[in-house]
């Protein structure tokens, strides 16, 4: 999802070389002054992206803490750091302003006297919601941690993705080794040169989705014990082809159940969280 930048217009100068800079830096940042268009709705556009954000970054300036519009975002950004019971809220103080009282107890990064390093600081508090191929998923009873790679070998191009989904007494690890045809694995090396990994990868995962449903394959697995299984199938989109290999298995307690696992889940959220993160503004109209 977006990074949310909350700032005072008057601050404009220096929000457009921060927003850059961590566009620059592979950061998705949604500014109201890219996604808006004429006839949009502004409280409704800027109340979704807050809600929506994966992060907010709140530029604290003297001329933010004075405006009511920018108290109200970080009313909402606080609201939602209690609803969530996590940090979202990155503040950043960019003149002697004083800091808010809500914000007292938070680090903050300091660009005020240390630019360079303030920018490399929130790079990296930015890195682990920033990051398309990488993520963890909650759920109320697990979660899943999830990675994606990527490589050629004997001239085909491969897609990896590892899931590992962690109950209580025992963990499901799997994989879902993609091998690209040569039209497909062409189109991935064009899409990586050109800066859209991401996209091209997202694309993919979208193929198996549509196949799960289109397909016989039974995309729910039961696993009675603690040998590695194995599916396959392929996927044809045009010209495209790609040929699936899933295998996984369970560690840990045996239970004395089955275990049952649904590979379209992962794939689904693998491929919502590449979407989200991988996602440029539209900047045609600056």
């Amino acid at each position: 999802m977006p990074i949310f930048i909350s700032y005072n217009q008057k601050d404009k100068g220096f929000v457009d070389k921060l927003a850059s800079n961590l566009v620059r830096l592979k950061h998705n940042v949604w500014m109201d002054r890219w996604e808006l268009k004429v006839g949009d709705s502004i409280t409704e556009k800027v109340e979704s992206a807050l809600t929506e954000s994966s992060a907010v970054i709140v530029i604290v300036s003297k001329n933010s803490i004075e405006s009511p519009w920018c108290r109200r975002e970080l009313s909402a950004a606080l609201v939602r750091e209690i609803e969530e019971k996590r940090s979202i809220l990155l503040p950043c103080r960019i003149d002697d302003c004083e800091m808010p009282l809500f914000l007292k107890d938070k680090l903050y990064a300091d660009f005020m006297s240390q630019p360079d390093q303030a920018l490399n600081e929130l790079d990296t508090a930015l890195a682990s919601i920033s990051n398309p191929f990488q993520n963890r998923f909650e759920e109320p009873e697990f979660h899943t941690d999830w990675s994606v790679d990527w490589y050629e070998a004997n001239g085909t191009e491969f897609i990896a993705h590892h899931f590992v989904d962690h109950a209580k007494d025992y963990v499901v690890v799997s994989k879902c080794l993609i091998a690209c045809n040569e039209i497909a694995g062409k189109n991935f090396q064009e899409e990586r040169e050109a800066g859209k990994t991401g996209e091209y990868i997202e694309y993919v995962l979208g193929c198996l989705e549509d196949n799960f449903k289109e397909n016989p394959i039974d995309p729910l697995i039961r696993i009675t014990d603690q040998f590695e299984k194995f599916v396959g199938w392929l996927v044809v989109v045009g010209e495209e082809e790609f040929t699936i290999a899933f295998t996984y298995r369970r560690m840990g307690k045996d239970i004395g159940f089955d275990t049952l696992v649904h590979l379209d889940g992962n794939i689904k959220r693998a491929r919502n969280f590449v979407k989200e993160v991988s996602f440029e503004p539209d900047r045609s109209s600056e």
